[in-house]
């Protein structure tokens, strides 16, 4: 186990380079954008829907939620906070490939656990969670179904059609909107998708930057395109898909 608490699963040999997953920029980046509740309204909504799933299981004493991909541990956070009312015992536990986010996250909640691991090898015991979130990350439709009880939910948060399109304006001569297939994982059933929408107003530089390095436009991106957009964006549009799914 590292000194701030967590520990690492990821073997040297499942590694596509040397340090897989987020750099330190880009989740020191994360973090101070998250933190400043830019992303709130979404983080509502994952909190809303799991403290609703907790009323179906009220005959419980503990209750377990697993974030497939949790970065820096923000939206766990915000889970948790929204939670903490409920009569229920809740352990609440997180991976991520990238060890410089699980460290953050380690560091900053304790209370939370831990490690360093792939989401498609979770290292987890079958039937063992009520709830697994997954954002933007890939994974194991198999492993999620694997490790989910029978009464478990999976909620997913994908980029919808028109997520940060003010980027794909500033960065392409041709912007389309983004569009994905929408098709239900085998072994489970759709119970409820949403649209979370909303403008956020970005005055500081360092925020815009902050959001860049979150997308994969920072990567694909020519140097003075970027800096262009960091100059001079400041108005974007925020499109997310939220899907909660039963497990069959």
């Amino acid at each position: 186990m590292a000194k701030e608490g967590y520990v690492n699963l990821l073997l040297a040999q499942h590694k596509n380079s040397k340090q897989p997953g987020d750099n330190k920029q880009m989740v020191n980046g994360r973090r101070a954008f998250l933190e400043q509740g830019h992303y709130q309204p979404l983080a509502d909504a994952i909190s809303e829907i799991f403290k609703r799933h907790l009323t179906t299981l009220a005959d419980q004493t503990e209750v377990s939620f697993f974030d497939a991909g949790c970065g820096e541990g923000y939206y766990m956070d915000q889970v948790s906070q929204s939670s903490n009312q409920v009569d229920i015992k809740i352990g609440f536990s997180g991976l991520d490939i990238s060890k410089f986010a699980v460290q953050k996250a380690a560091k900053k909640y304790p209370k939370n656990h831990f490690a360093v691991a792939s989401t498609f090898q979770l290292p987890l015991e079958n039937n063992s969670q009520d709830t697994v979130l997954q954002i933007f990350a890939p994974s194991s439709e198999l492993e999620i179904h694997r490790v989910l009880k029978s009464t478990g939910i999976w909620i997913t948060v994908n980029p919808a059609a028109n997520h940060l399109y003010e980027f794909k304006q500033a960065l392409y001569d041709n912007p389309t909107e983004h569009k994905a297939e929408q098709l239900t994982p085998d072994g489970f059933s759709l119970a409820e998708q949403l649209n979370v929408s909303f403008v956020m107003q970005l005055t500081e530089p360092d925020q815009r930057e902050n959001l860049l390095m979150m997308t994969p436009y920072y990567w694909s991106a020519t140097a003075e395109k970027k800096q262009k957009l960091v100059d001079n964006l400041q108005q974007f549009t925020t499109d997310f898909d939220v899907c909660v799914y039963n497990k069959q």
